[in-house]
């Protein structure tokens, strides 16, 4: 599954299209999931992103393993972010400006070492707070 943001759609779906017919089988393509997102992560053995905020909850939520890629720009807070997550062991890390000689060997290791993918899994699980919003909310009416 790759979603694309809907600014690069019409190049990535340009690209999906020169695939050979094997691979486009299994390669869905996406500009944008919304209320589907949970599903696609609990789907993935491993995720590639940016490391946004959302990643936070998201990936733990799911308990999915990832190799996250920090936007350098904005301030980069999603440093932080990728960060929290690898130094708990849910996640690896890749600089933006090494994703074109690291990105292919680094999934090529991650996706045959079923034990190392179980571990990532397990450690993003283990940073899940559910109901962490109710129990937000609670907390907030009980300051009233």
């Amino acid at each position: 599954i790759h979603i694309s943001g809907t600014l690069d759609a019409g190049w990535v779906a340009a690209e999906r299209a020169k695939l050979p017919a094997e691979w486009r089988v299994d390669y869905y393509h996406y500009a944008y999931l919304d209320e589907n997102m949970a599903a696609a992560l609990r789907a993935a053995d491993l995720v590639v992103s940016r490391a946004g905020a959302s990643v936070l909850g998201e990936l733990p939520a799911a308990g999915v393993a990832a190799i996250l890629v920090p936007y350098p720009h904005a301030g980069g807070h999603q440093r932080f972010n990728a960060d929290y997550l690898a130094s708990r062991g849910a996640a690896i890390v890749v600089e933006d400006n090494r994703l074109s000689q690291d990105l292919g060997p680094l999934l090529q290791d991650l996706l045959t070492d079923d034990q190392l993918l179980a571990a990532m899994s397990i450690a993003a699980q283990a940073l899940a707070v559910p109901e962490a919003a109710d129990r937000l909310a609670t907390l907030v009416m009980e300051m009233n």
